[in-house]
């Protein structure tokens, strides 16, 4: 999940689809945003559609979100290492402050500098990821 919003963040970044849309959560009035299939085949919608790759990359970012505080619901009860647990911590951290550096870029009409926070901020909750996953794999099974 962590990766797939990355990559479309990729895309957001290289189609300067954060200026499209500079409000949050809404985009303008609509929830849903205009023009999001206007491209024929609409598959490249997905790549080439700077409203389309804005919404997936939000709609992704609020799935990483919930899965990440899943995750750590069910870390918080399971009896794991200090370890296991401080980069589980880190996570949630992260992925928070990843949001926040998110919605800042967007409603200040994308900085360069808070983007470039941004992009650092998902590959430090790539990295914190591959962490809990590295430390995960140490444990008894």
């Amino acid at each position: 999940m962590v990766f797939s919003t990355a990559v479309m963040g990729a895309f957001v970044a290289g189609l300067d689809a954060g200026l499209v849309y500079n409000s949050w959560p809404k985009f303008a009035e609509n929830w849903i945003p205009e023009n999001m299939l206007s491209r024929s085949p609409a598959w490249k919608n997905f790549f080439e559609n700077d409203v389309t790759v804005q919404f997936v990359h939000r709609n992704l970012a609020y799935l990483t979100v919930i899965s990440v505080l899943s995750t750590f619901i069910v870390g918080r009860r399971a009896p794991i290492p200090k370890r296991t647990r401080l980069a589980l911590n880190v996570i949630v951290a992260t992925v928070f402050g990843q949001a926040a550096l998110g919605v800042f870029t967007l409603i200040n009409y994308v900085p360069v500098w808070l983007a470039a926070c941004h992009q650092s901020g998902s590959m430090a909750l790539i990295s914190s990821v591959l962490w809990l996953s590295h430390e995960l794999r140490r444990l008894p099974k």
